[in-house]
């Protein structure tokens, strides 16, 4: 019996005195940035919080991880006849223009070139499509036990990011991870952000998870990985669209515009079906359809 006390007390203490967590108990806040697509997906209460689920969440077969893709030519069939599904768009995102420029100029590579910022507007807007596809299968992996930890976000991000990518993000989130860990000693003189090396605010991807009610509980170590796989994303797109044959170059300085980012990204089956806003699109495909060479669907 004593033991099981034991157990009890640790088990509330791990519930309640546990740092860093937060969530949609704690926001008293209507979230704009809903991850529901529609008003018409359940709504299930948690503890008197008005906690919306996404619709993969109650069912195993609308999981990313069993989504099927399909041809681009079939995009606007099933636009037309109302069965093709957009993620919501993000009214706010956690990132400035200028940190995305900031994020960008942390690689020696991807200095080349200067980005208009119409570019990079564009390429947000883009990358925003992937923000919500890990959250929303974040979301679905933290309903079990209603808390969003680290463990959850690295899942995601092996769902829904191809291989390649998935480990660089995974890699670049271990890298700010540690840094924060090994930083105690100056907590209060530096920000989290600054403390784990990045140029993205971990306190707006914070708050914005608690808006987004991913779960009733957040954990800090969750936030700076999704800060660090959004970062190390940006990086990754732009560094394909940088090495892109596509983009026209003067005296080796890349010309960026629009239709070169569209076309470099509408050419590349690993990051055309990630940016897109249709839930059925995944990696695997590029924009004409064809399979990424010697590589099956990332389902």
């Amino acid at each position: 019996m004593a033991g099981n006390g034991k157990t009890v007390v640790r088990t509330l203490e791990d519930l309640t005195l546990d740092s860093g967590y937060g969530g949609a108990a704690d926001s008293v806040r209507s979230s704009s940035v809903s991850l529901c697509c529609s008003d018409t997906h359940q709504s299930i209460v948690h503890g008197g919080n008005g906690w919306h689920l996404t619709e993969s969440m109650h069912s195993r077969q609308n999981s990313l991880e069993t989504v099927n893709t399909v041809l681009a030519e079939d995009t606007d069939i099933l636009e037309c006849s109302g069965q093709c599904a957009k993620l919501p768009e993000l009214e706010d995102v956690p990132w400035s223009l200028g940190e995305v420029e900031g994020a960008l100029r942390k690689d020696e590579e991807l200095m080349v070139g200067d980005p208009p910022p119409e570019v990079l507007a564009r390429l947000s807007a883009l990358i925003s499509s992937a923000l919500v596809r890990v959250a929303r299968e974040a979301q679905r992996l933290s309903l079990r036990y209603a808390k969003c930890t680290k463990h959850e976000i690295q899942s995601a991000i092996k769902v829904v990011l191809s291989w390649t990518i998935s480990v660089n993000c995974i890699t670049a989130a271990l890298s700010a991870l540690s840094l924060y860990n090994m930083s105690t000693g100056d907590k209060f003189s530096r920000g989290k952000s600054a403390r784990c090396g990045m140029v993205f605010s971990v306190g707006k991807f914070f708050r914005w998870m608690v808006d987004s009610r991913v779960a009733l509980r957040i954990h800090e170590h969750a936030a700076i990985y999704l800060t660090a796989c959004m970062e190390s994303l940006f990086r990754e797109v732009f560094s394909r669209v940088l090495r892109s044959a596509l983009v026209e170059r003067d005296n080796g300085v890349p010309k960026f515009t629009l239709e070169s980012l569209e076309q470099a990204i509408n050419n590349d089956s690993e990051i055309w079906g990630l940016l897109q806003p249709y839930q059925h699109l995944i990696c695997g495909k590029n924009s004409s359809g064809k399979l990424r060479a010697n590589q099956g669907l990332f389902v």
